[in-house]
């Protein structure tokens, strides 16, 4: 098995950033991790790269000329569930939520220890393609969970979700019915980040309720303060 992979495999990562030295040293960290990269320079780059090659995961710079990452970020995000990784050197503390907004993963600041963005990419990498799945599973009361397709359904109709929004709804209808602590959403959505910040709940929990609306689903209610309930 490869430091960084999941069961063995290998992964092709996107690293999108206009500094070569930087994508050089990023991709020497992932290399060493046993990991292929897939290099662009630019907004216009990565999207063109993004359509021609099968990545697991994207990690994009902030500030880019032409097309920025967060412009990247809604593209990919509109056409895939692909993990999205912000890699940046930004300082201002409201990226991170402004990002998630747009359905990033996860916000890895460059200074960040190899090691942990390595254990970062794994995790957004494990929560898209989980090991071993079950067979699809109907609750009795209109949901159907296939983790081996990623895909959950309202009597029958697929509700589209990305890997993050798919693992908060998975924990909610586990325990329909109950509350579901915020501490318990964040270990579900961000498995292996230590201390997820609770702000990043709610722009996935708001997207996620969108498309709950359009397939006439329940709708998660939230408890002020403690959690979310998915009523029976």
């Amino acid at each position: 098995m490869t430091e960084g992979g999941e069961a063995g495999r290998a992964l092709t990562l996107l690293v999108v950033d206009d500094e070569p030295a930087w994508v050089g040293a990023l991709g020497a960290v992932l290399g060493k991790a046993g990991h292929r990269i897939v290099a662009a320079y630019d907004g216009e780059e990565a999207l063109r790269r993004f359509g021609s090659e099968h990545v697991d995961a994207v990690l994009l710079d902030l500030a880019m000329p032409g097309l920025d990452g967060a412009a990247v970020a809604r593209q990919i995000r509109a056409e895939s569930n692909v993990p999205i990784l912000i890699v940046s050197g930004e300082r201002d503390p409201a990226a991170p939520a402004e990002l998630l907004d747009l359905g990033a993963d996860d916000y890895i600041r460059k200074s960040m220890p190899n090691d942990e963005k390595l254990a970062r990419i794994r995790a957004a990498v494990r929560r898209r393609a989980p090991a071993r799945p079950p067979a699809p599973s109907t609750t009795g009361s209109g949901w159907t969970l296939d983790q081996r397709r990623h895909e959950i359904s309202w009597l029958g109709q697929v509700v589209p979700a990305t890997a993050i929004e798919y693992q908060l709804l998975a924990v909610l209808i586990e325990h329909l019915g109950e509350l579901v602590s915020h501490d318990n959403l964040l270990a579900a959505g961000w498995p292996g980040v230590r201390d997820p910040d609770p702000l990043w709940l709610k722009p996935h929990l708001a997207r996620l309720r969108d498309k709950l609306n359009v397939a006439n689903a329940p709708l998660p209610t939230a408890v002020r303060g403690v959690g979310y309930r998915l009523e029976r």
